[in-house]
């Protein structure tokens, strides 16, 4: 005789598999906040920093700024991507997303736009990532940023990917 409700091992090693790494997966789901000291003090359009640990809180990947640099000759916005956006040489073009958002983007110069540091930093006044570059000689360059939820360790998280891309031509 058969018996029906014997235990079958192969028939839970699929559900029990994908069950691990969901555990794994969630577990994983967080925000890094540690990172290294990085203070800097320069003349002319480099602000001074703060450790990065404070920043990524609000999802910037720089340092937190204590001195906010001389007004950009261009700001740009979340909503002003899509678009494109002419400076001429020697123009200082920043771009500004806002807080709440883990945020990505360059961390070099980008074809024509020479980049200044810190990349990413946050300016807790204006509540916004800023990535700041100087146009240094004439052509088009895409610059992309891109942002995500920022997770808390232990809770669930959405996942998704947005990008910001921006058009610079310079004149």
């Amino acid at each position: 005789m058969r018996n029906v409700h014997s235990f079958q091992p192969r028939t839970w090693f699929a559900p029990g598999s994908i069950l691990v790494l969901l555990v794994f997966a969630l577990a994983a789901c967080g925000s890094n906040t540690s990172g290294g000291t990085t203070t800097t003090t320069g003349a002319g359009s480099t602000p001074a920093a703060t450790p990065p640990a404070t920043a990524r809180v609000n999802g910037c990947p720089g340092t937190v700024v204590t001195t906010v640099p001389s007004p950009a000759k261009i700001v740009l916005k979340q909503s002003d991507s899509n678009a494109t956006i002419t400076a001429r040489v020697g123009d200082v073009v920043e771009i500004d997303l806002p807080f709440g958002q883990a945020w990505t983007g360059p961390t070099a110069s980008q074809g024509e736009l020479q980049l200044q540091g810190p990349a990413g930093y946050a300016v807790t006044a204006s509540q916004m990532c800023v990535w700041r570059f100087t146009a240094q000689g004439t052509g088009t360059t895409q610059v992309d940023f891109y942002g995500k939820a920022i997770c808390q360790k232990g809770r669930m998280c959405p996942l998704y990917i947005m990008r910001i891309p921006y058009t610079i031509v310079v004149k």
